[in-house]
């Protein structure tokens, strides 16, 4: 589906101007966007197409692949184009929002790219970075389901692909249902004798786990807010969707009675069919940043794992790399995999490391629900109800009020609107929570390996008739040009070649295309960093000219002329 199509079909649906008590402006200046608002795929997508309008030297968009109902999925590519090839230039790959109900994902994304071209030119950091690197920027990696979870009360984490999750024969047909109509699934509670909830004593709001002391008073079960659509006794058990794109990548891929949700085969979906051929086919790629909510914490590597399966150079990396987020964020740092009880199967950052050989993590954005944390990091709910009444003025929980429910008789409803209290920043806070990862995404780019022609150096010999030429290749940046032992270990990591391009001249001694293995970087403390090449050239017609290509996958193409006249 074309582009503008796309438009044309998503305009005739009702985009509610009000979600969730917060007010949204239909339009906004792509030089400063409005970031206390979400933006849906309509809207990112004109934010992207209007900043390779307005940056055109910095910005390209395009689209990878397409989701099952034709939306497009794109990118932005950020380098300034004067300085060279996008693919020739070391890369980082961001993107977020591959979770329906992970709005946050999307913004941090658009929100570093506009912040990376509004202040090209400005700030010194970032105009070396994009004259040297290129960023590829995906924010809406699974636009359908994002669409759905921002537009409308559904609550979903996948794509809107039907899927049996009950296993009963149908699909989707046991959804959450708003039944009292306020724009949000809340929760049911239900009296019953035997029910294991009870309504706190400390807030009537709250509800707590009965205990076996517990022998007088009201009990109830809960349910989220639906009736039975299918009669099958169950509520709200087969919603829209049901397949987990980040269990559906290649690496240590399970089966559906293995790792739920992981698709009938690895790469079933569109989205993450789209992402491996994207990143596969730009070996610039140094590393993955895969944005989810939330948490407020950073999903390192182990993923699909144990963390002994990897080679001790690898741990120490994954950990440097881990502590400069906690240092920028000051966010904790945890293990994806922690126990085999607790396996994920099918991950992108796993395929990221093992079979492309880079380092990724996934950062939990939002973990500001709540100020009073206990010694495990996690936040009360008499705390969060605190918080919501003071910073919200209440308005992230629904009181329970009656209703009639259809199928169970007297219920009330209500409880916390998740979608932007736990899950996402309530909007007002959504700014300042986006803004502080700005400085770690920058700094994972900053760090790829930069190859470059240190020096070259000419003598004339045989009365001007040969010339040896020596060239200084180095690694100026700090990672090394295969970025992880796995890399290496795999045979994944191609190594940095130097080649010449030749016109009125022979090469005498030297190879005309040679391997050069890989090259340290900084982190190295300097050892290891380049390489010297010597040839002899003879010098055969009026122009003789010598061009130096040094490519390296991940460390970018640089080249240098040089006219081989004597003086």
């Amino acid at each position: 589906m074309r582009l503008n199509a796309f438009f044309q079909v998503t305009a005739l649906i009702a985009i509610p101007i009000i979600i969730n008590d917060y007010a949204y402006a239909q339009h906004e200046d792509p030089l400063n966007p409005e970031w206390s608002r979400y933006h849906d795929t309509e809207e990112s997508y004109k934010l992207l197409h209007e900043w390779a309008h307005v940056y055109p030297e910095l910005a390209s968009v395009y689209s990878i692949g397409e989701t099952l109902n034709g939306t497009p999925l794109l990118v932005l590519e950020i380098t300034n184009k004067k300085t060279g090839k996008a693919l020739e230039k070391p890369a980082y790959y961001y993107d977020g929002n591959i979770h329906a109900g992970e709005l946050t994902g999307a913004e941090v994304a658009l929100h570093f790219a506009w912040h990376v071209l509004s202040n090209y030119g400005k700030d010194p950091r970032i105009t070396r970075l994009v004259d040297t690197h290129t960023l590829y920027i995906r924010p809406k990696f699974n636009p359908d389901g994002a669409d759905l979870a921002l537009n409308t009360p559904a609550t979903l984490r996948s794509t809107p692909r039907p899927y049996d999750e009950d296993g009963d024969g149908l699909l989707d047909e046991d959804p959450a249902n708003d039944l009292n109509g306020d724009g949000v699934i809340t929760r049911m509670r239900v009296k019953n004798p035997n029910g294991i909830w009870m309504i706190s004593a400390d807030d009537k709001r709250i509800m707590r786990r009965r205990k076996e002391t517990d022998t007088t008073g009201d009990f109830y079960d809960l349910y989220s807010e639906g009736t039975d659509d299918d009669g099958d006794g169950s509520y709200n058990e087969d919603g829209i969707g049901g397949i987990d794109m980040n269990r559906n990548f290649p690496r240590n891929w399970g089966l559906e009675f293995e790792q739920r949700g992981a698709g009938p085969f690895p790469l079933s979906e569109p989205e993450t069919r789209a992402t491996i051929e994207f990143i596969n086919s730009h070996r610039n790629i140094t590393g993955v940043f895969h944005g989810h909510t939330s948490g407020g914490f950073l999903f390192r590597l182990p993923s699909t794992t144990a963390w002994d399966n990897f080679n001790l150079a690898d741990q120490r990396l994954i950990v440097e790399l881990s502590e400069m987020y906690h240092t920028t964020t000051e966010q904790p740092v945890r293990p994806s995999y922690s126990n085999p009880r607790q396996h994920r199967h099918g991950t992108l950052i796993s395929w990221s490391y093992w079979d492309f050989g880079v380092v990724a993590f996934v950062p939990e954005f939002w973990g500001g629900f709540g100020e009073d944390y206990d010694k495990n990091g996690s936040v009360s709910e008499e705390e969060r109800l605190r918080w919501n009444d003071e910073k919200l003025k209440g308005s992230g929980f629904v009181k329970w009020k009656s209703y009639d429910h259809p199928q169970l008789g007297a219920v009330e409803i209500g409880g916390w609107k998740t979608k932007f209290t736990r899950q996402n920043p309530p909007p007002p806070f959504l700014k300042g929570e986006i803004e502080k990862y700005v400085p770690w995404m920058l700094w994972l780019a900053e760090i790829s390996p930069r190859v470059v022609i240190k020096e070259t150096q000419v003598v004339f010999i045989d009365q001007s008739k040969l010339a040896k030429i020596t060239v200084v290749i180095e690694n100026e940046g700090y990672l090394p040009t295969n970025i992880t032992q796995r890399a290496l270990d795999a045979e994944i990591a191609t190594p940095v070649r130097i080649r010449l391009e030749m016109k009125d001249v022979e090469l005498i001694a030297g190879k005309k295309r040679m391997a050069l293995g890989h090259l340290k970087g900084a982190r190295s403390n300097g050892t290891d960093t380049f390489r010297e090449v010597e040839y002899v050239i003879r010098i055969t017609g009026n122009d003789p000219l010598v061009t130096i290509v040094v490519e390296s996958e991940k460390g970018g193409t640089a080249r240098k002329e040089m006219m081989l006249i004597s003086n």
